[in-house]
């Protein structure tokens, strides 16, 4: 990927290029350089080399709108919007392109549509902002990117964000990488759904129709828990039968990812390379990240926005300063994807909008004391009703926000650790599990509101009801 040393373009007399990369839905565990020992990612592993990998970064939604909207903004998704799939963010609060921007930068984004699309209100502060193909792969934007490249003013500071849905469902790709890692000659549920709908299959079964399914959500607990089980039953039962989905569809299924996942590591060596013979690779501060992950089939359902465990939430950040500098280090400490603008304000001298949540991690990649976050949170959208905290020990979850509360009201009302909404990660004690409710509450309680909605609605007498009857107890009165 990066081997060969064209004359190198003239070096900035001011701050330096900036790129963001985008890979949406890669798993952080199927990337060599996070540990994983299958040679998935050749390219991001080389990269790695000449970086600094913050080994345990969390995104804070598992949605590509919020979680970008998170980035841009470094503000929680709560103050974006009132947990809706659409992403406003607040206009009063400057994102990263327009902090660039105010800084001088020629700024452009190329991006795979879907939940980037320009309708979606996240292309403030770049000048070119350009959905190139629908749910496309790094195949479509890298090239729109380096195009953007030739036609502007080198002696000036710039930023690029690319975006590519290479690793999000559908799973299959172009050969050879489509079956690289899964047998081509499968059949049954899992082949099917790896070219469909991989959201389709929930607690082990593949329902003819996603959307019952998706509708489950809006209910207090998840679809596939114990005690939503009659419900989802209900739904199943309705038109064709369902199929049950075996460990050797698991199996396949997840093939077919890492398939995609190889996919998307040769599209980013493709693109490193056009940097390099462009001359610009080592003048630039580059960031390569994910958004989410991807359940696939751990907790009872593939695909994403579906819970906030881990495998969704755990994501890559990888930090490639100009000429490598202070690569090859991994950095432990806990760190949240709303970290990146103040990280890339801190890089080129710039002033981070006031009233931001993010915290620089300038002193990781100059290889000075980091010390990470205590915690890193994250939230789900309106359908799912979910809010997770996590920390060293582990992560505790809860299902059933109340949808109408900016604010979250719900948490600091009811917010019962063993009541059936809570879900801790597995080994984490008592004691750790009181920690992370205190901290859930501590900080549902100092977030500011919306930028639709001044404060929280109160919440409505039934939903009150069923929460009692589901086991929770009001903390505040």
């Amino acid at each position: 990927m990066i081997g060969c040393h064209p004359p190198a373009a003239p070096a900035h007399p001011g701050p330096p290029p900036v790129i963001l990369v985008s890979i949406d839905t890669l798993r952080a565990d199927r990337v060599g350089a996070y540990g994983n020992p299958q040679g998935l990612t050749p390219n991001l592993d080389r990269f790695a080399q000449q970086a600094v990998v913050f080994d345990s970064a969390y995104s804070q939604a598992a949605q590509t709108g919020p979680s970008h909207g998170s980035i841009f903004s470094s503000r929680y998704p709560s103050q974006q919007t009132n947990l809706t799939d659409d992403t406003v963010l607040d206009p009063t609060h400057a994102t990263l392109a327009e902090m660039l921007q105010a800084y001088g930068y020629q700024t452009a984004g190329f991006v795979s549509g879907g939940d980037l699309s320009p309708s979606r209100h996240l292309d403030r502060g770049f000048t070119t902002y350009e959905s190139v193909v629908n749910f496309g792969s790094l195949y479509h934007t890298g090239p729109r990117s380096l195009a953007w490249l030739d036609t502007i003013d080198q002696s000036k500071p710039w930023f690029l964000f690319v975006h590519g849905y290479d690793t999000h469902s559908t799973y299959l790709k172009p050969t050879p990488f489509g079956y690289l890692h899964a047998d081509p000659r499968a059949t049954g549920p899992g082949e099917i759904a790896a070219r469909t709908m991989t959201e389709r299959i929930v607690d082990r079964t593949l329902a003819p129709n996603a959307q019952p399914l998706r509708a489950l959500e809006v209910s207090l607990l998840r679809p596939w828990a114990p005690e939503n089980r009659q419900a989802r039953e209900e739904v199943l039962v309705q038109g064709e039968p369902p199929v049950v989905v075996s460990d050797a569809d698991i199996a396949y299924i997840r093939g077919v990812y890492d398939g995609a996942v190889s996919y998307a590591d040769a599209m980013f060596g493709t693109l490193m390379v056009g940097l390099e013979s462009r001359g610009v690779l080592d003048q630039a501060v580059i960031v390569v990240m994910s958004d989410h992950g991807e359940q696939l089939g751990e907790h009872g359902a593939f695909g994403h926005s579906y819970g906030l465990d881990d495998e969704e939430t755990h994501t890559v950040l990888i930090v490639r300063l100009p000429h490598g500098e202070h690569g090859g280090r991994h950095v432990a400490g806990l760190v949240e994807m709303l970290d990146i603008l103040p990280t890339i304000a801190s890089l080129v001298g710039a002033t981070p909008p006031a009233g931001i949540d993010g915290h620089t991690l300038a002193p990781a990649l100059a290889d000075q004391p980091f010390v990470g976050r205590q915690y890193a949170h994250s939230t789900g959208n309106h359908l799912q009703r979910m809010a997770s905290v996590r920390s060293e020990a582990g992560r505790l979850t809860w299902s059933g926000l109340f949808a109408g509360s900016p604010l979250f009201a719900s948490i600091t009302e009811y917010t019962r650790v063993d009541g059936p909404g809570f879900a801790s990660s597995p080994g984490l004690a008592a004691q750790g599990r009181d920690a992370l409710r205190a901290e859930m509450v501590r900080w549902a309680r100092e977030l500011d509101p919306p930028p639709d909605t001044a404060e929280a609605e109160p919440m409505p007498a039934e939903l009150r009801q069923s929460l009692r009857e589901h086991g929770y107890f009001e903390v505040t009165p």
